[in-house]
């Protein structure tokens, strides 16, 4: 079930622009809706990998407010829109080293397996900020890492009381320039341990 819901969400973010918008959702974000047959949510998300462009002071590494969660607004993917009274939480299933999720406003984060982020009533467009923090000591483990996978799932804590959704994968990973400096820093650590 969780395969097939990614794969036709796949299928079906890979429509236009235009059309995106006409379907009420929205390519580079998660959108949620519900499924009305079985009273689950269900997330819609591409499948395609972030890159997050380089940061740094006070926050280190990569990162961007993108993606954000977005309700959709119209029936699409097999999935309607949410009910009056449904409010959104993000449960943290697990998250790489180094990889972490900020609540919008940088309140706190989420990144441990069980963190949430209380997101909001539906209809919502929110934005928490993706970071690999480059000063994390997983960051570095396993060496020449280039992708982080955030797993994650939307929980319903309403009135509506939808079932949770299935988990889903989104993988970040630094920019080119960023991934090329990852790779020239994992030759100096290892020229650096030749000499010794």
């Amino acid at each position: 079930m969780t395969r097939k819901l990614v794969w036709s969400a796949a299928a079906a973010l890979a429509v236009s622009a235009a059309s995106s918008a006409l379907a009420g959702i929205k390519d580079d974000d998660i959108n949620v809706g519900v499924d009305t047959t079985t009273g689950r949510l269900g997330i819609l998300w591409g499948g395609e990998t972030v890159e997050l462009p380089e940061i740094s002071g006070p926050l280190f590494g990569f990162g961007l407010d993108d993606p954000g969660v977005f309700t959709i607004e119209n029936p699409f993917g097999g999935l309607d829109p949410l009910g009056a009274g449904a409010i959104l939480r993000l449960e943290v299933i697990s998250f790489d080293d180094a990889l972490r999720g900020w609540r919008p406003g940088f309140a706190g984060t989420f990144e441990n397996p069980g963190d949430t982020w209380d997101i909001g009533a539906a209809p919502l467009d929110e934005h928490p900020f993706w970071q690999i923090n480059s000063l994390d000591p997983g960051y570095v483990s396993p060496p020449g890492q280039t992708e982080w996978n955030a797993t994650l799932r939307m929980l319903d804590t309403g009135s509506t009381g939808y079932l949770p959704s299935d988990p889903v994968t989104v993988t970040f990973t630094p920019e080119p320039t960023g991934l090329a400096l990852l790779a020239l820093g994992g030759v100096l650590a290892a020229s650096r341990v030749r000499r010794r």
